[in-house]
């Protein structure tokens, strides 16, 4: 991969509306309520900028968003990080991007003070190659809560000590 063709942005965009919606949509992993919440706390930055409470980084290629993370510090926790989203848009996975975000993330979780960085996603099959990358990437799967999103859905909530 040639980073020189990519660029890391923390600030928010009105396009990244958009490129957001369409970066989840594409990778055929989420229901269109999930989408849907993606897009709002895009919207919320913008709306609310830090008070809102979710920090953003974005790759861009060409002026257009094409992986990003949305991440948070967890109320009444002196030291403990959400990652709420991370997403490559499939035309763009594999390609490294994603252990990009996710170190950038976790290095701006650091800067802002945090120790401990949690992740939660689903226990379904199809969720398995995201499962790997967190483990690829030393996140620690801490739990997992049967029947969580649907039944045969579970929650696996992984952990990254910062």
């Amino acid at each position: 991969m040639d980073t020189k063709e990519y660029k890391i942005r923390y600030e928010v965009k009105i396009s990244d509306i958009e490129d957001v919606a369409e970066i989840i949509k594409s990778t055929d992993f989420f229901r269109i309520d999930e989408v849907d919440v993606a897009v709002e706390l895009v919207k919320e930055r913008l709306d609310k900028g830090v008070e809102s409470g979710y920090e953003f980084i974005f790759i861009e290629k060409d002026e257009k968003a094409i992986a990003y993370s949305c991440f948070g510090s967890i109320p009444c926790s002196l030291i403990s990080w959400d990652l709420y989203w991370i997403a490559t848009h499939q035309n763009y996975r594999n390609s490294g991007l994603g252990k990009i975000v996710l170190t950038e993330t976790e290095n701006q979780i650091r800067k802002l003070g945090g120790k401990a960085m949690y992740i939660e996603t689903s226990s379904k099959e199809k969720y398995l190659p995201t499962q790997k990358f967190y483990e690829k990437n030393n996140c620690e799967l801490k739990i997992c809560f049967d029947d969580f999103y649907d039944i045969g859905d579970g929650k696996l909530v992984y952990v990254k000590k910062l």
